[in-house]
């Protein structure tokens, strides 16, 4: 079988960001069991039990322009006893990958838009028992919870590669997705509004898992057409940090930023903060602190005030998310307290920052 070269044809409306050279697989990160298989092709899954492996383009794509990419995707040769499938993935902050088995490293995400191939029947989950297509949105692979399908495709189990595309247009918010050149699933929605919470750039990738049944599950890029954007933070509220957190321990987020010598959030502070809300919505027995800090320019006096400002913005800004005012403690200690010299604009930066404590009240 031939090999096709990876082509990718850029949108820009940034000319700094124009690429003066197709991208190669190094334009992806590789997470788990995923391995580059030949010119353009990545095994995400080898064939053997509890494997999960994801792929994530390393540059955020607007939905505010139209985008299509064309694929071939393998989902292995064992047809009654393969499993599970891969779901291409749009979701606003990068390297993250959810739950494997069942999840197909899609669960758990939230928010975020998921198109599942799916090849094993899970009925609890509302599974048909034929491989099917689905839309899911949020993390969730419960076919009740589904933006469209549940859809029956034909045995795509086969050892085959196969065609799939799949189109968004920004004008009449259509997603359309075909294997083989046919239409299988379509939405039409505002994914912008109704899903991203208002935010038009999201990180795109592919993640696939096996559980008790497995297949070898790859995927190969023949032309990807889409608009990039500049890059996004990826979110710094997980994994060692969220278990500090829950711990009980003070933690800074260096993302947690405010326009200079004020108190607006920034963009990136705000995905770091909706994070954060939605572990409180997790916990409703536990109580935040928030303590604002600052470098040492100016007086003490206009230092401690900017840091009580900056504390209580971020908990106005968790109130605005739902999280009631009674469990937050904002305060603000001005300059007392660096954690870097503040002879160097790098350690004035990182002296002005928010601390964040999780804690349990006592009854």
């Amino acid at each position: 079988m031939k090999h096709l070269a990876l082509l990718v044809s850029f949108l820009f409306t940034l000319p700094f960001l124009q690429a003066q050279a197709p991208p190669a697989i190094t334009d992806f990160r590789l997470d788990g069991d995923a391995r580059q298989s030949g010119a353009d092709c990545i095994t995400l899954t080898p064939d053997y039990q509890w494997a999960s492996g994801s792929i994530w383009y390393k540059k955020a794509i607007s939905l505010n322009a139209s985008f299509e990419m064309e694929l071939r995707v393998m989902l292995g040769c064992k047809d009654q006893e393969g499993a599970d499938g891969m779901v291409f993935v749009f979701h606003p902050y990068a390297e993250r990958t959810g739950y494997r088995g069942e999840g197909m490293g899609f669960a758990g995400l939230d928010p975020a838009i998921g198109i599942e191939i799916d090849t094993w029947q899970n009925e609890h989950l509302g599974d048909p028992w034929q491989d099917h297509i689905a839309i899911l949105r949020d993390g969730s692979v419960f076919h009740g919870f589904n933006l469209a399908g549940p859809n029956r495709i034909a045995n795509i189990e086969d050892c085959r590669e196969h065609d799939l595309n799949i189109q968004w247009s920004a004008d009449s918010k259509t997603l359309s997705v075909r294997i083989d050149g046919k239409l299988v699933i379509t939405l039409q929605r505002d994914l912008v509004k109704t899903i991203f919470r208002g935010r038009d750039k999201v990180y795109w990738g592919v993640t696939s898992a096996t559980g008790n049944y497995n297949n070898r599950q790859a995927v190969c890029f023949e032309k990807l057409d889409f608009e990039l954007v500049e890059e996004l933070p990826v979110l710094e509220l997980q994994g060692q940090k969220v278990r500090e957190l829950m711990r009980g321990e003070f933690i800074t987020l260096d993302h947690i930023q405010f326009e200079s010598g004020g108190s607006n959030l920034t963009p990136a502070s705000r995905q770091e903060l909706d994070e954060l809300a939605k572990i409180m919505h997790e916990h409703p027995n536990m109580d935040l602190d928030i303590i604002g800090h600052t470098d040492n320019e100016g007086s003490a006096t206009t230092n401690l005030s900017l840091s009580e400002k900056r504390s209580r913005a971020v908990a106005e800004y968790l109130k605005r998310k739902g999280i009631s005012p009674k469990r937050m403690n904002p305060r603000g200690l001005g300059e007392k307290y660096p954690r870097s010299s503040n002879d160097t604009r790098s350690g004035r930066m990182r002296n002005r920052r928010v601390q964040l404590r999780l804690i349990e009240p006592i009854a």
